[in-house]
């Protein structure tokens, strides 16, 4: 497990509760996956819990590709109608992004994205340390304080021109499939949940897998990955 310390959650001690709790819920969860995984621990892939969550077809080019972008919307806040930047996530929320934490493994992701928001902050934390950007123009506070430096057309330009090998992005339900576009293209959103342009307020728990073989950006969609019932 990652330390998932940071400026939303050291402030507030009553999330330790909230956290055992998600933590005991995905224990099972986790030793689903290790004994799953290790089925597929002879393909030598270095991230062979999100390789099992990928279709079939999709896995022989996945473990070719030299690049990978996973791009989420945040996980469950606490109050649905709550659309501040500092708006945390709730019991339920926690437990998605405990799960998620499981999926993505070790060691920390290369480059990691969210925007200013909380939810987002939060939910990019299992990946490793958060590079945060504003989340709009006339919004460019960050979680736990300060100033983005940056707008996200700054930190899409600088993920698709990165050579890191593992990107993780944390975004919103209108912005997380403009991340999908910029990297693969609009041709890329036909068919997927981001076919409209954007996210439903229903969609959560779905990772969009961007993964490139020589120049060609693929994408796979893992819906529901990190999704934790209610």
């Amino acid at each position: 497990m990652k330390n998932l310390d940071g400026p939303a959650f050291g402030k507030a001690s009553v999330r330790s509760t909230q956290w055992r709790t998600a933590l005991f819920a995905v224990a099972t969860i986790a030793l689903g996956f290790v004994f799953s995984a290790s089925a597929m621990a002879d393909n030598e892939f270095d991230r062979v819990g999100l390789l099992e969550a990928a279709g079939d077809e999709a896995r022989t080019d996945i473990m070719a590709a030299d690049r990978h972008i996973l791009i989420v919307r945040h996980a469950r806040k606490a109050e649905e109608s709550c659309n501040a930047l500092d708006c945390p996530l709730g019991e339920n929320g926690l437990a998605m992004v405990a799960r998620l934490d499981v999926l993505l493994g070790e060691p920390d992701f290369d480059a990691i994205y969210s925007s200013g928001a909380c939810r987002t902050y939060e939910t990019a934390l299992p990946a490793g340390a958060v590079i945060q950007h504003a989340a709009a123009a006339r919004a460019p506070a960050m979680c736990g304080g300060g100033i983005a430096e940056r707008m996200r057309d700054d930190a899409i330009a600088e993920a698709v021109a990165s050579d890191a090998r593992w990107t993780f992005v944390a975004e919103h339900s209108n912005t997380s499939c403009s991340w999908v576009a910029a990297v693969a293209g609009e041709d890329a959103l036909a068919g997927t949940l981001c076919d409209s342009g954007q996210l439903t307020s229903a969609d959560y728990g779905d990772i969009f897998w961007l993964y490139r073989v020589g120049e060609v950006w693929t994408l796979e969609v893992l819906e529901g990955a990190f999704e934790v019932a209610e």
